[in-house]
């Protein structure tokens, strides 16, 4: 969350992140009625900003919002805005940029949107590559939904995620798998979207299976593709699979490339994930 004293955009105006009232926010914290995004950032410049974009407007039409001009006729406007933002904080490296946007409070039976963006600093500018693989259980207490309230960031599936994130401390893992009505994997609570590779295949869910439809995953798969790696976006994950394959690897804005070393008792390479990772990251300098 933005920190105290900070500045935060509301609407096109900056303000204190101090003077926020919580009425402005009052359906997005009660009920949810928001849809958001995080944009990884270095200095004043945004990654895959178009992207994040596309898919905030997807999630709007979704949630029968209204689209703010910013978003659509004045996209430039928004970045600009934006980009004075993060200078006004001065995250002058690594960051990350939230973006929400919220029903207004009056605005019950009508369309009407209002959207609030904050910043925070990342420890580093590059993505970081966990050396030792997390560990990993299996949360299947609430399922994901199937469908696509599933596919985009909303409270919905956060839920499910918190809990799951609680679910793997008290079972001393680092992160835990989220599984959809069928019991079938579809990501994971903390670290994203879910990869596996099997013979030299990657395999990852569809969003009719219940994944996020991530900017990281769709960046993933372009990399691949790149890479002449064959890959299965249209794959059932299973917990019986998830026994034979040779990785395990997550993606996400925040966090990049996570592999996972260990599943139950199983455990895990990660020479495909690094090597997605080292291409990732020689994108990410090359557009910053």
């Amino acid at each position: 969350m933005a920190e105290q004293g900070s500045i935060i955009d509301l609407n096109g105006k900056y303000q204190s992140a101090n003077t926020l009232s919580i009425n402005t926010l009052y359906r997005a914290l009660v009920y949810g009625d928001c849809v958001f995004e995080h944009i990884r950032t270095n200095a004043s410049k945004m990654l895959f900003f178009g992207r994040h974009i596309e898919k905030l407007i997807n999630a709007m039409q979704f949630m029968d919002m209204g689209i703010p001009k910013r978003f659509s006729t004045e996209r430039q406007v928004l970045k600009e805005e934006l980009t004075k933002l993060l200078v006004k904080n001065k995250i002058f490296k690594g960051g990350l940029l939230t973006l929400i946007v919220f029903r207004t409070e009056d605005a019950l039976q009508q369309s009407e949107t209002e959207y609030i963006a904050y910043t925070s600093p990342m420890p580093e500018v590059l993505f970081s590559f966990n050396t030792q693989g997390i560990s990993l259980g299996i949360y299947t207490d609430i399922p994901v939904p199937q469908g696509h309230i599933a596919n985009f960031n909303t409270h919905a599936v956060s839920i499910v995620c918190n809990l799951a994130t609680q679910f793997a401390r008290q079972n001393r893992t680092s992160d835990a798998l989220l599984v959809n009505n069928e019991g079938n994997i579809v990501g994971a609570a903390q670290y994203g979207n879910i990869f596996c590779v099997k013979d030299q295949v990657l395999y990852t869910p569809p969003f009719s299976q219940g994944c996020v439809d991530s900017v990281m995953r769709r960046h993933v798969l372009d990399i691949a593709a790149a890479l002449n790696i064959k890959t299965d976006d249209n794959a059932v994950i299973t917990a019986d699979f998830l026994k034979v394959v040779d990785e395990i690897f997550f993606v996400s804005i925040r966090h990049g490339i996570t592999w996972a070393g260990a599943l139950q008792n199983r455990r895990f390479y990660r020479r495909t994930a690094e090597m997605i990772h080292q291409k990732l990251n020689e994108y990410y300098a090359d557009e910053f």
